[in-house]
């Protein structure tokens, strides 16, 4: 059968790409992010934090106790591989700054020998892809130290695993300090080798749980054993930025917050042996959050401070002194920014004392010691243009040797500048670092491929190529539903129930529904496998949609009190919709959405997010159901429309969330699952399991998609892109 031309080129241009949650989030016990609280309720409730070592456990028994499916070694990556992910840290070659490495939020370590062009991953099965820091020895090179763990105080990836370490410029790596066994944080967000011993190494982290190591952290063997450093106290505090002056032995610098009178900017003159808490001119201590440092490599008495409080710019302070005292250089103009206590990074120019950059949401930069601003990034500009880079800057790097040479690590990957910040173009070239939330294949094109992923919008490829993607709608992207009979009928969304509609007769309409209560961060939506102008969604109550998303309807109250996380229309049987709840509820209809029941789940289903709800093509009343969490087994079948259940899990399966879920209709009782410790297959209805994971990357498998036509499988992951195996 011939295709039909695919005519959604382009971009729906109306939507903003960024928005604010609608309602603040004062508790200091968790984040200003809402997808951290999606994240918690999928991979750590009731913690704050997954278990880790749980999952690290988990995965090397599913290596050994489940037998590997044939075929798993075929997996290939499909991107993107042209729109970068979030990053979060770059090193340099001291010698040679077209040498980077750069850690990835989720997707491990890469590497780049010619500044960023290209690049190449260099982490693959390590025991964890999440990334906070690394770090470059001065004086040996080859040696590069990386600290796991995401610490941009959005909890939403896992948590790491200590220090790695390697000794041949990053082909191969160890773990050299593993958290579980010497006290680390899991959460490393600052790394530094004293540039006149190489013994010595200094640590930061956070923690998200009282009980969780958290501080600075300092090793005087190359990193075989730490102490935490007691600026404190005795406690945990969370430490952010550490720099070694390089031309001034024993000078470091430090920033920590300590919930009081403790947090701020300290300094030792000693290598470590004492410490000092700087003020002069400083705001209260117990004002300062979150801090960035740059010192300045053209004159050693001059620092920047970037200054976060309640996720605003408090200010800008510049020393002349080395630190003794301070200058509020800021003025008004960084008013507007937001989210630093996430994007939070600052440079000065390796030959200019007077030239600084620092992030937040956008980019902005003085040339004369902060006596004026200017805002040089515009992350609501169009890609490609010279003023834009994408928003929620990470790390900053102006390499010695290469004036106006600037690497920005953000949420889209890399971008550059080579005229120290006024013109930036993206360099992302094979950084497939993207983190998915849900995947799409288009049943009539298994070449059109789209997904919503984190701060990127809706991704789309037409040719299943990793280097064509492009964005079709902004945002925090979300679930896309794609006509099963006409790809250029679809719909994508984006955070707090954004919803767009393409067609080819109008193209891109706004039809998100009109709720004014509670909004879930992601909203799950299905459509009608056979009137394809009826959707159905949620919130805490079911939305119906019966003339393609022109107007919505209410058509439950609310049900169990959470947010709906799956919904399913039954493709034997459209008047048969499924609804799981983050609660553990399982509602019904069996006339289209009309009247509901009761919640079925009782005792018989674990009380955990229902993350996907799947009936056979030739049976509505077969019904499966994956869970979220760890403790519990997590796939379930009904063979009565979910009245009663059945544990297909028996705990063979690895005890890890359980994200998705595939049952094509080409081979009934056929069972596709996948979650944080990979993919896993059953042909005979569950009673038995293969592993399908093969030579996927050790990071969570979020989506699945079984292309019927073409007998592909199709799995987006949370850090490294998306991939694809035939099965068949």
């Amino acid at each position: 059968m011939a295709r039909k031309t695919i005519v959604v080129q382009q971009r729906y241009a109306d939507r903003p790409r960024k928005s604010e949650s609608p309602t603040a989030r004062p508790d200091p016990t968790t984040t200003h992010k809402v997808r951290s609280d999606w994240f918690q309720a999928r991979e750590a409730w009731p913690l704050r934090e997954s278990p880790i070592d749980v999952l690290l456990q988990e995965r090397a028994r599913a290596q050994v106790e489940v037998p590997p499916a044939p075929g798993s070694d075929l997996w290939a990556s499909v991107g993107p591989s042209n729109i970068g992910g979030r990053m979060t840290c770059l090193v340099c070659h001291p010698d040679h700054p077209e040498r980077l490495w750069a850690g990835a939020a989720g997707g491990g370590v890469w590497q780049s020998t010619d500044a960023g062009m290209t690049w190449q991953p260099l982490w693959h099965d390590q025991p964890s892809l999440n990334v906070g820091s690394l770090a470059i020895d001065p004086q040996q090179p080859d040696t590069i130290y990386c600290g796991t763990g995401e610490a941009n105080l959005s909890a939403d990836s896992h948590p790491g695993i200590g220090v790695m370490r390697s000794l041949d410029a990053g082909a191969t790596w160890q773990v050299l300090a593993p958290a579980a066994t010497l006290g680390l944080p899991r959460r490393i967000g600052a790394l530094a080798v004293d540039p006149f011993d190489s013994q010595h190494l200094l640590a930061g982290g956070v923690g998200h749980r009282p009980q969780d190591a958290a501080g600075l952290f300092v090793s005087r063997d190359g990193g075989l054993s730490w102490a935490r450093v007691p600026l404190a106290g005795p406690a945990g505090y969370r430490c952010h930025d550490i720099q070694f002056r390089t031309g001034d032995e024993g000078l470091t610098y430090v920033t920590i917050t300590a919930q009081g009178a403790k947090s701020g900017i300290w300094r030792s003159r000693d290598g470590g042996a004492t410490w000092q808490q700087l003020g002069g001119g400083l705001p209260p201590p117990a004002a300062i959050g979150r801090t960035s440092l740059a010192l300045a490599p053209s004159d050693p008495n001059v620092l920047y401070a970037q200054i976060e409080r309640q996720s605003a710019v408090l200010g800008i302070f510049r020393t002349g002194d080395g630190g003794d005292t301070w200058t509020a250089v800021g003025g008004n103009h960084f008013a507007d920014e937001r989210q630093m206590s996430y994007n939070n990074t600052i440079v000065v120019h390796s030959s200019d004392a007077n030239w600084v950059l620092c992030g937040g949401v956008d980019l902005h930069r003085t040339k004369n010691g902060g006596n004026t601003w200017t805002r040089v990034t515009r992350w609501d500009s169009d890609r490609g243009d010279p003023i834009y880079a994408h928003a929620d800057h990470h790390s900053l790097v102006m390499p010695t040797g290469e004036p106006g040479s600037v690497y920005d690590m953000n949420d889209g990957g890399m971008d550059f500048s080579a005229d120290g910040g006024t013109k930036w173009e993206n360099r992302s070239n094979g950084l497939a670092t993207n983190m998915f939330y849900d995947l799409e294949v288009a049943q009539t094109s298994g070449d059109f491929i789209a997904g919503g992923a984190q701060d990127n919008g809706t991704l789309a490829t037409l040719d299943g190529q990793a280097h064509t993607y492009f964005e079709l709608t902004g945002g925090d992207g979300g679930w896309v539903v794609i006509d099963p009979q006409d790809a250029n009928h679809l719909f994508t969304t984006w955070q707090f129930m954004g919803m767009a509609r393409f067609r080819a007769s109008d193209g891109w309409k706004e039809v998100s529904p009109p709720e004014n209560q509670a909004k879930p961060w992601m909203m799950f939506v299905a459509m009608d496998p056979k009137n394809r102008k009826t959707l159905f969604t949620g919130s805490r109550r079911v939305w119906r949609t019966k003339n393609d998303g022109d107007t919505w309807t209410a058509v439950s109250e609310v049900l169990d009190g959470s947010d709906i996380t799956a919904v399913e229309v039954a493709r034997a049987d459209n008047k048969r919709v499924y609804i799981g709840t983050e609660n553990g509820g399982f509602f019904r209809s069996t006339d289209g959405g009309a009247t509901w029941s009761d919640n079925l789940a009782s005792t018989l289903l674990p009380g955990r997010t229902l993350t996907r709800v799947q009936s056979r093509a030739d049976d509505a009343d077969v019904v499966y159901a994956t869970v979220a969490n760890f403790g519990i087994h997590h796939v379930f079948r009904s063979a009565d429309g979910g009245l009663n259940w059945t544990d297909i899990d028996r705990g063979e399966l690895p005890d890890v969330p359980a994200l998705s879920i595939a049952v094509p209709a080409a081979h009934p009782g056929r069972i596709y699952v996948c979650g944080d410790a990979g993919v896993f297959v059953s042909d005979d209805d569950g009673t038995s399991w293969a592993n399908l994971t093969g030579t996927l990357p050790n990071v969570t498998v979020v989506d699945l998609v079984y292309h019927e036509q073409e007998r592909l499988l199709t799995a987006a992951t949370y850090g490294r892109s998306i991939w694809r195996l035939p099965v068949d």
